[in-house]
């Protein structure tokens, strides 16, 4: 059965960088901004929050909308996510403590860890969408809100 969901993700950004999540799959190794489906009954912002703690172990005060796009499997890899699609909102997010909590950690089945990585490293980095990584290097005054069916 086809699947369509709803997502929250964080861009929590610091002198370090940007915090991702690392992941094995299909591809190799994979970044992505923690994040995940939105639970019934949850807000956007508290669907933010409890991912970034459960993916990185990092307690975060999420803000304003950042950007959105459309995942759509069947388009991005044809082979084998035909069934899935899901809307992903990216919210800007500052850390409430520099410390991590090993013991909120719940991480995704393929995750292997997470990592800071400075904006310019970004760019050629196996960061998901992969449109987000110009994204984050681009001037913040002219940089769409809406990125469209990428990946």
């Amino acid at each position: 059965m086809a699947l369509v969901r709803a997502a929250s993700r964080g861009l929590v950004v610091t002198d370090a960088g940007l915090l991702v999540t690392v992941l094995q799959g299909r591809t190799g190794e994979y970044w992505l901004t923690p994040g995940g489906g939105q639970n019934f009954g949850e807000s956007k912002v508290e669907n933010v929050a409890r991912e970034v703690l459960e993916e990185t172990g990092y307690r975060v005060r999420v803000g304003d909308l950042a950007c959105g796009r459309d995942y759509i499997g069947a388009r991005h890899f044809p082979d084998w996510d035909t069934a899935f699609q899901q809307t992903e909102l990216w919210f800007w997010c500052e850390l409430l403590d520099d410390e991590q909590d090993p013991d909120a950690m719940v991480p995704d089945v393929d995750q292997r860890g997470v990592r800071w990585v400075p904006l310019p490293d970004l760019l050629g980095s196996p960061l998901y969408p992969r449109r987000l990584a110009a994204w984050l290097n681009e001037d913040p005054r002219t940089r769409p809100v809406w990125l469209g069916a990428v990946n």
